[in-house]
């Protein structure tokens, strides 16, 4: 089989899928609702109470992504001083995945004491 055939077939039945998916909770949904209103159940029991909203994901990402690219400036800043004192060759990676594990370990930590925080 032809490797663009086999992509088309994948994606389509991965298309097909996920709406075949969503048409049937859907679907079956309705009819639970039909059934209960024909049965006399209450109209209150289809409306939710709006939830407090939470931004924890929100934060974390945007911590992490501010991290991340605090790490890389940071490896390139000490990959330029080790170089220029002559301790490391000039591509070694060593600084960079130094710094930016060390930066995204930071503001996992930051947003735990965030959420902590705003959660009291």
């Amino acid at each position: 089989m032809h490797e663009g055939t086999a992509f088309a077939l994948f994606f389509t039945s991965l298309v097909a899928g996920t709406v075949g998916l969503i048409y049937y909770t859907i679907h079956t949904r309705h009819k639970e609702k039909i059934m209960l209103i024909e049965k006399g159940a209450d109209a209150k029991l289809f409306q939710t109470e709006p939830r407090k909203k939470n931004y924890f994901f929100t934060i974390l990402i945007g911590t992490v992504f501010i991290c991340l690219s605090l790490g890389i400036v940071l490896g390139f800043l000490v990959q330029d001083s080790l170089y220029s004192g002559g301790m490391i060759n000039r591509g070694n990676p060593m600084p960079y995945f130094v710094c930016v594990f060390l930066m995204v370990g930071i503001g996992f930590v930051s947003t735990f004491f965030l959420n902590k925080k705003l959660n009291q």
